[in-house]
């Protein structure tokens, strides 16, 4: 079942917790009626619940619940994973379980896109409730037959496993046209994606970035140069598109730390961001906000995908069978420095005149 809108309907604790003016904390209390919350709290608590869709039966039937849910990663390196494991860790503990994260790459030179599935079946082993699944992880076919038939929900990936268990993903299609949009109504045409390596969500967004200028008819326009999610790629990709006499006027990319390479080499190339190149990511982490960058990027709604992503996973530990769901969150764009100036087009170089 795919379902966008469902991804609106599902309340987190923090929405809970926000329309009664309280911290997550307390509302958690309040919903398990704890003695230090008071009758009239707990019951307002539960009536917001109720109102905005959050799964009361879930917290009061997991409430002396005690279990384990592991998070598989690629890295912890990209803070854009760090947020997504925070969403999580607090819709879990309204269930009482607590959560471990596990890098899953295996780090040995002769397997360098190995899973490191021994430490998976030995997590299994321990007895977990379930796992999450972030991002597109190297090696999933191993990752899947390690986890076996325990509930499993990926979270941020591609459209991969979509059908084979719970999926919880960003919207591309929504991200990659709002910035296109913002980058044309501010009267860029030649526009340029660093991206479309690494992971299959690297090319989706890439294939998002080339319908979003064809709508804009700007197919011809549109440029996509060989990058990943990293930065040190992104510096190499960047001072690619800078060179020579065509180069883009604006670039989008496949992540914050890749656009941060962009922005280097605008630097080191003499490129004055946004007056000459206008340059935007992806993840909307809290490098993009820092006061130096200042990177316009597309903000995910990470809060509400590691939500979903946790509430699907407690209903299949629940015993929940159904057919597996699949939800696209739309993201929304955080406009800052780094895209806050139109295209500056250069005034043609005057011809001397010799005077004989």
């Amino acid at each position: 079942m795919t379902d966008k809108t469902s991804a609106q309907k599902r309340a987190s604790l923090k929405d809970v917790a926000g329309s009664l003016g309280i911290t997550s904390a307390v509302a958690l209390r309040a919903l398990r009626g704890e003695s230090d919350i008071s009758p009239k709290m707990v019951e307002r608590a539960k009536e917001a619940a109720e109102r905005l869709g959050y799964p009361l039966s879930e917290v009061e039937a997991e409430e002396h619940r005690n279990g384990v849910v592991a998070i598989l990663v690629n890295t912890m390196r990209n803070t854009w994973i760090s947020d997504l494991v925070r969403a999580i860790r607090i819709e879990l503990s309204a269930t009482g379980r607590s959560v471990v994260v596990a890098p899953t790459r295996r780090r040995v030179p002769e397997f360098p896109i190995a899973a490191d599935v021994e430490s998976i079946r030995s997590i299994r082993a321990l007895g977990v409730d379930g796992f999450i699944l972030i991002s597109d992880l190297a090696d999933t076919e191993n990752i899947m037959e390690a986890i076996g038939d325990t509930p499993v929900v990926a979270l941020g990936g591609s459209r991969d496993l979509v059908g084979r268990c719970d999926t919880v993903r960003i919207d591309d299609e929504i991200g990659m046209g709002l910035i296109i949009s913002h980058l044309v109504s501010l009267g860029h045409k030649n526009i340029a994606h660093v991206g479309g390596v690494g992971s299959t969500v690297a090319k989706e967004r890439a294939e998002a970035f080339r319908k979003a200028m064809e709508h804009h008819g700007l197919g011809d326009h549109s440029r996509v140069e060989p990058g990943d999610f990293t930065e040190q790629v992104g510096v190499t990709a960047g001072s690619m598109l800078l060179r020579g006499f065509s180069a883009p006027t604006a670039v989008t990319c496949v992540n914050d730390p890749c656009a941060l390479g962009v922005l280097s080499a605008a630097t080191d190339a003499g490129y004055d961001v946004p007056s000459k190149l206008a340059i935007a990511g992806y993840g909307n982490t809290s490098m993009a906000a820092s006061g130096t960058t200042q990177l316009t990027s597309v903000d995910p709604n990470s809060d509400r995908l590691g939500s979903i992503a946790a509430q699907f996973l407690v209903e299949r530990i629940g015993g929940f069978d159904g057919e597996p769901r699949d939800v696209a969150v739309a993201p929304e764009l955080v406009v800052r420095r780094s895209t806050s100036a139109s295209p500056r087009v250069d005034a043609p170089k005057r011809q001397r005149v010799h005077v004989d």
